[in-house]
């Protein structure tokens, strides 16, 4: 039930004013039956049917223990329903299953299988790597076939004392290549500005680490020739 009447008989009712709120004259006043009685100088439905769908959008908090909440209603929110559930049906096709959440989780088993097969990848990439040893530090200057190269190139500076490394690695029509040195006299950065330009790229780094791209992927094996006789020569070999 809606009244306008004069602030002070609003108040008089039991009607709250906000505290540093100008009023007029005139004050509408909004009776929810015996529960609440509102002093508001604002626009109201007659009826709450007006609303329609009521949909709350956020909420959030202004301070302490005041929370405020944003809603969109009526047509704005038989809208958004509608683009919620086209977005479901994208969901749907995109998990390939008609129950979102029992297709997102079989993705989520995919991805672990192939995050071992890559760790088993990477381990078998690590065993087949050729190490040669030049007095007291190793030399390491060959291929992987998958897995991270840097990964690779720390895990080796990680297990050596003294030790220099050069991992070449293709995808696709491109070549990768990354150098990593511990202990040993050879700068990383001069010595991959050495061999990228073989394999058609260029690169750089660090005297610790670098690394470079390529995209001549057949002429690996000469790369791989040259970055050998390269670190054997700067090693005293």
């Amino acid at each position: 039930r809606t009244e306008v009447t004069t602030p002070e008989e609003a108040i008089k009712q039991g009607a709250m004013a906000l505290f540093g709120e100008k009023y007029g004259e005139k004050v509408r006043v909004v009776h929810f039956g015996e529960a609440s009685i509102e002093l508001c100088g604002g626009t109201h439905v007659e009826n709450t049917a007006d609303i329609g769908l009521f949909m709350i959008s956020k909420e959030s908090g202004v301070s302490a223990g005041v929370r405020r909440i944003e809603a969109i209603c009526g047509r704005a929110a038989t809208e958004a329903v509608k683009a919620l559930r086209h977005e479901m049906d994208a969901i749907k096709e995109a998990v390939k299953h008609p129950q979102p959440l029992i297709g997102i989780e079989k993705l989520k088993k995919e991805l672990r299988s192939l995050k071992e097969e890559l760790k088993a990848a990477q381990k078998a990439s690590r065993q087949s790597l050729s190490e040669t040893k030049i007095g007291d530090k190793v030399l390491v200057v060959d291929t992987i076939e998958a897995g991270d190269i840097k990964t690779l190139v720390d895990e080796l500076k990680n297990r050596h004392e003294k030790v220099a490394v050069m991992l070449f690695q293709k995808r696709g029509d491109k070549v990768l290549l990354a150098a990593g040195v511990k202990g040993a006299a050879i700068d990383a950065g001069q010595w991959v500005k050495q061999i990228a330009p073989i394999v058609g790229g260029g690169g750089g780094g660090r005297s610790d680490f670098a690394q470079a791209g390529g995209k001549e992927p057949a002429k690996i094996n000469e790369a791989i020739e040259a970055a050998a006789a390269y670190a054997k020569e700067a090693l005293g070999a």
